[in-house]
């Protein structure tokens, strides 16, 4: 009988041990081979004094769980100031995680304005002046004549939907023919990192260090970031290091199936070692050379003239250069032509180069792992990966000279963040419920300008999606359909004035087919409050609202735009005044928001969405111990006028509704909790707004 068992052997034993009431002679006889054998792996053969039954046991040996591993290592030398432990380097691929950039579409063809030098996007939300943008294109297209594939540009202005640039060096972009196909825009801010993808994020390393002699020395942990080589045809991403014809590159974005050399692809490569400029920002954590020496960027550079050796706020030191003839003890970090190489041997002198010299020299750029601190005693950090590394070092950070041995052991353990199943739950605010036909498209629907009503017989009710913003909630798109959503409906006062669908068969390629998980459940906060500007205020009438919002669900996505939906599963209305009860009267208040949660499950039986459960919230918004309130106006010029047009913001009014508790707007504080005043401040500023 075999029973494979990884553990360490006296925990996997020992309840075999008590239970079968094995012989002890052979426990002690395996447990002497387990402690004595060199191999990897020991067959421990437990007997019964009933022989001839026998268990045996292949467990691993002393010797191979005590062994080092990639992961393991011991200093137990001396290492000077500022040097690294490159005799003790964890080896560890590490994986930083995968960034996120905002994508734009257009048509090179339809979409290039070369009167004004501009191109149209359908949504120019995220798109921001100063935004640093590549342009890719798909099989076929060509990008319009002005802009290059290789190159970053700026967004020069914003103008409606018309979108300039300029190049990296502010020079206006001129567009002198259209192109062809469809070309994606990919933005990212011009200063700070692009945030890590939810979906593909870091590894999460830990690392312990366990001090048995630390002599005077003071410690600290770095990572060496990966560099790769170069080759054609691989996949990038932001932040990787790579090296070409021995220059290392900094990849600006993800790049897929690369062709272009990064020494000529400078639209998602740069040099990682930036020659300093005067004049220049550079974004936090750029290396810059300066006569030489070698600085880390750590502030904001355009708050400064300084160059990096006399700024102490933009600029930490971060390598001296390296020095023909000059003495080099083990583990030095030195700066060499725009790279930074660390001395694996003590040199009495250093002759060659570091480039050249590979025996006594490495390229590699360490950096600090944020989350561990400088330590002198056994300690354990936590770092979530946020950059490719390869190796772990401890570098002592001692003020004074220790020449002292030590005696210190690391250990690291790798965790790997999975990717989370397209059934998570998540949660999505939208402040406005004023699109087209979200989320293909983010256009308004309803403009100023043009008034919308009831009684507009510009209005056809034959097609809703002629006057109904749309909003579709795809069950295999996380990214833009949360399983818990706040919509606000601030459109026009219609009776079909926001359609929200609930598709259940989507097409995930061509050749799949994806339903909703039996019992998933999409939950929704809805309020309704309609923006008067739309309907040229006459509805606002303070007596009633007719602003409605519809739930369907949808047997496909195509089934959507065709408009053949069949009945609603679901209703929400402000058809009605908001009424209370109180003192024996009921007292209407109209103008102001209603709310409703509602929850929606899909039934695999019968192969649709289905209401579960949904109800009308408490109208909870503004209402104060002494009457009806809004914190930006809480004046109540209706009480004070007798004339009701006489009201310039007949909107934000009071009414007197005597006791009610005062709860928080949950599209600013999504806090349903009553108001509650921390200190006496808090109480004088509430007692101003009701006032």
């Amino acid at each position: 009988m075999i029973n494979v068992g990884y553990a360490f052997p006296l925990e996997k034993l020992g309840s075999d041990i008590s239970r079968n009431d094995y012989n002890y002679q052979s426990i002690l006889s395996g447990l002497i081979s387990w402690n004595n054998t060199l191999d990897d792996q020991v067959i421990i053969r437990l007997t019964k004094d009933t022989d001839p039954y026998y268990q045996d046991y292949i467990i691993p040996s002393k010797s191979s769980i005590f062994k080092t591993s990639p992961l393991q290592c011991q200093i137990s030398e001396s290492v000077p100031k500022n040097a690294f432990s490159v005799s003790c380097g964890l080896q560890a691929a590490v994986f930083g995680g995968v960034r996120k950039f905002n994508n734009f579409i257009f048509n090179a063809f339809s979409d290039v304005d070369i009167v004004n030098d501009a191109i149209f996007f359908a949504n120019v939300q995220n798109i921001n002046i100063g935004d640093i943008v590549k342009f890719t294109t798909s099989q076929g297209a060509t990008l319009p004549v002005g802009i290059l594939a290789t190159e970053n540009y700026k967004i020069a202005s914003v103008v409606g939907n018309l979108v300039s640039f300029s190049d990296i060096n502010n020079a206006p972009v001129n567009f002198t023919a259209i192109g062809v196909g469809s070309i994606v825009m990919t933005e990212k801010p011009p200063l700070q990192p692009p945030p890590v993808d939810i979906n593909d994020p870091g590894d999460i390393v830990t690392l312990r260090c366990s001090v048995q002699n630390n002599g005077t020395s003071i410690w600290k942990m770095y990572y060496g970031a990966t560099i790769r080589d170069w080759t054609v045809n691989q996949d990038y991403y932001y932040g990787n290091l790579v090296k070409y014809n021995g220059v290392v590159y900094f990849a600006t974005f993800n790049i897929g199936n690369s062709t272009v050399t990064p020494n000529n692809d400078h639209a998602n490569f740069i040099p990682f070692v930036q020659t300093w400029v005067a004049g220049v920002s550079y974004p936090i954590g750029t290396l810059v050379q300066f006569n030489g020496d070698m600085f880390q960027v750590v502030g904001n550079t355009a708050l400064t003239l300084s160059n990096p050796s006399l700024s102490n706020t933009a600029y930490v030191f971060y390598a001296a250069t390296w020095v023909a003839n000059a003495p080099y003890n083990k583990g030095i970090l030195v700066s060499y032509n725009n790279a930074t190489y660390i001395s694996i041997n003590s040199m009495q002198n250093s002759t060659g180069i570091p480039s050249v010299d590979v025996e006594n020299w490495s390229l590699q750029f360490p950096f600090p792992v944020n989350t561990a601190i400088p330590f002198t005693s056994t300690t354990s950090f936590r770092w979530y990966a946020t950059e490719d590394a390869s190796v772990f070092w401890l570098r002592n950070v001692s003020v004074g000279e220790s020449t002292e041995l030590t005696s210190i052991f690391l250990n690291a353990s790798l965790q790997f963040i999975q990717t989370p199943s397209p059934y998570g739950r998540s949660v999505g605010l939208f402040p406005t419920s004023n699109y087209s036909y979200y989320p293909e498209s983010n256009m308004n629907m309803w403009k100023t300008g043009n008034i919308y009503g009831p009684t507009n017989t510009n209005i056809s009710a034959t097609a809703r999606q002629d006057y109904s913003a749309t909003m579709v909630f795809n069950h295999v798109s996380p990214s833009t359909a949360k399983t818990i959503n706040f919509i606000n409906y601030d459109g026009p006062d219609l009776d079909q004035g926001l359609c929200i669908y609930l598709p259940v068969e989507v097409a995930l390629n061509p050749s799949e087919i994806s339903y909703p998980e039996d019992g998933f459940t999409f939950e929704f906060f809805i309020r309704i409050w309609p923006n008067a500007n739309y309907t040229g205020g006459v509805t606002r009438d303070h007596i009633i609202n007719k602003s409605q919002v519809y739930v369907y669900s949808a047997t496909t996505l195509s089934a959507i735009p065709e408009n053949n939906c069949s009945v609603p599963i679901a209703k929400f209305s402000m058809a009605r005044t908001t009424n209370f009860y109180m003192f024996g009267e009921n007292v209407s208040i109209p103008d102001k928001p209603v709310c409703y949660r509602a929850t929606f499950v899909y039934s695999a039986t019968q192969q649709k969405w289905i209401t579960l459960d949904y109800y009308q919230l408490p109208d909870h918004v503004f209402i104060g111990p002494v009457g009806w309130i809004d914190p930006q106006n809480p004046a109540n010029l209706d009480i004070n006028n007798d004339v009701m047009p006489s009201n310039p913001n007949p909107t934000y009014v009071g009414y007197e509704t005597a006791g009610f508790p005062l709860f928080q707007d949950p599209f600013s504080n999504n806090d349903l909790s009553p108001f509650k005043a921390s200190n006496e401040d808090e109480l004088n500023a509430f007692r101003n707004r009701i006032s």
